[in-house]
C-alpha cells in the first residue's frame, strides 16, 4: 500500500515538476522574443531619426532614451528594496513551527500537562512580542 502511494505521489510531483518547466521555458522564449522585437524598434527608430536628423544624432538620441530608461529602472529597483516589508503573523509563525511538536507531545503519556504548559509558553511569547512592539492596537489620532 506504501508503495503505491509513494509512486502516487513520485507521478504527481515528477507532473508537476515538469509544468512547471515547461511554463518557465515558455515564458523565457517571450521574453526572448520580446527583446528581439525591441531592437528591430529601435533599428527602425534609428533608421527613422537618420533621415530626419542624421546618422550621428539618431545614434545619441537612441543612446540617450536608453540611458534614461535604465536609470529609471535602477531608481525603482532600490525603491523596491528598500521599502519596509510588511511584518509576518507571529500566530501563523508559532502554529506553524508548534504543529511537529504538538503532534509528537499528544501521543506521549503525558501529553496532555505539556500541551498546556507549551500553549501557555506561546501565547506568553506571542503576549510579550505585542508588549514589546509598542503596538498596542488603539488610535494615536488625536482630534
Amino acid at each position: 500500500m506504501l508503495g503505491g502511494l509513494g509512486s502516487f505521489i513520485a507521478s504527481e510531483v515528477s507532473g508537476t515538476v515538469k509544468r512547471n518547466a515547461t511554463v518557465i521555458g515558455l515564458f523565457a522564449f517571450a521574453a526572448l522574443l520580446l527583446l528581439c522585437a525591441g531592437g528591430y524598434a529601435l533599428n527602425a527608430l534609428h533608421t527613422v531619426l537618420t533621415e530626419r536628423y542624421g546618422a550621428v544624432a539618431a545614434s545619441l538620441w537612441i543612446a540617450g532614451g536608453l540611458s534614461v530608461t535604465a536609470l529609471i529602472a535602477f531608481c525603482i529597483g532600490l525603491f523596491v528594496k528598500n521599502r519596509p516589508r510588511p511584518p509576518r503573523p507571529v500566530a501563523a509563525t508559532a502554529a506553524l513551527a508548534a504543529a511537529p511538536l504538538a503532534a509528537k507531545v499528544l501521543t506521549s503519556k503525558t501529553g496532555w500537562r505539556v500541551v498546556a504548559l507549551a500553549g501557555i509558553g506561546v501565547l506568553g511569547a506571542i503576549l510579550g512580542r505585542q508588549l514589546l512592539s509598542g503596538d498596542d492596537g488603539e488610535d494615536t489620532d488625536s482630534a
